[in-house]
């Protein structure tokens, strides 16, 4: 069990790949600093959780309000609701002056890592799972986004044109792999991981449709995920967990909880 100054250093480490990464290369991502905070704006989607904040430097809680309002002034301009993301260990206090600037906790969820040496992979039968590639068609695109953007399965809400160019530049510059995950034959579950400096992936946006939950998908996913990450060189895939259920199926695939992500909004 590593000690605490081992989880804290390597939480932020974690936070300092993302914060301090140099500008994406990700059509249609644009990273801005604003004073104490660097913001990412993604101009294909108001998702909260594509569009924020995070601390890069120290602010004294006398000039937080100040640093907030301009927060505001930057998000109104993109059309965007703030939002700013840290990591509750390495910034005691800012959860107190973001409270008191008038935003308020909209998550705190557990921030997990995991190395090669703990990672214990899991794989349901029947859940097929496949990298996606910038040659795949149309269609295999839009299945993938349909249940990565969450879109309604009455397709009142189609993919658009866009979103699957988006996609296929994305994988064609190779800084992301993405799955897809099928039982039966039909689409079920997607994630991808982003990788990042100092031998770190991230892995994100792990969905199952409603009706393929509890099948063991979501543990599949990860797995093909983690065995990409390690497959490429890198030492460390980390995430954070939505809710109680999916911190436990992390845990059981060797990831181990180093801190809290937390999420204040507007």
């Amino acid at each position: 069990m590593a000690d605490t100054t081992s989880l804290i250093a390597l939480a932020r480490k974690l936070e300092q790949s993302i914060s301090l990464a140099p500008a994406p290369t990700a059509p249609g991502v644009e990273s801005v600093r604003s004073g104490a905070f660097r913001v990412w704006f993604n101009q294909h989607t108001d998702n909260p959780q594509l569009n924020y904040a995070m601390p890069v430097t120290p602010i004294e809680t006398a000039f937080l309000g100040a640093a907030v309002e301009r927060l505001r002034v930057l998000f109104a301009s993109r059309t965007r609701k703030v939002r700013v993301e840290f990591v509750e260990e390495l910034w005691p206090g800012l959860a107190a002056a973001l409270h008191h600037a008038g935003l308020h906790l909209q998550a705190r969820e557990p921030l997990m890592a995991c190395s090669s040496s703990e990672f214990v992979p899991a794989e349901a039968g029947d859940v097929n799972v496949r990298r996606l590639s910038a040659d795949d068609s149309d269609a295999d695109l839009a299945a993938y986004l349909h249940i990565a953007d969450e879109h309604p399965a009455d397709g009142s809400r189609p993919v658009s044109n866009e979103a699957i160019g988006v996609l296929r530049e994305t994988l064609r510059i190779g800084e992301e792999t993405s799955v897809l995950g099928t039982i039966d034959g039909r689409p079920a579950a997607v994630g991808r991981w982003i990788a990042q400096a100092d031998g770190l992936g991230e892995i994100v946006g792990i969905v199952t449709l409603p009706e393929f939950r509890r099948r063991g998908a979501a543990a599949t996913i990860v797995s093909a995920l983690l065995r990409s990450v390690f497959e490429s060189g890198r030492d460390t895939a980390w995430l954070n967990a939505d809710n109680e259920q999916a911190r436990s199926v992390y845990a059981k695939l060797g990831f181990r909880t180093i801190g809290s992500l937390l999420n204040y909004e507007e």
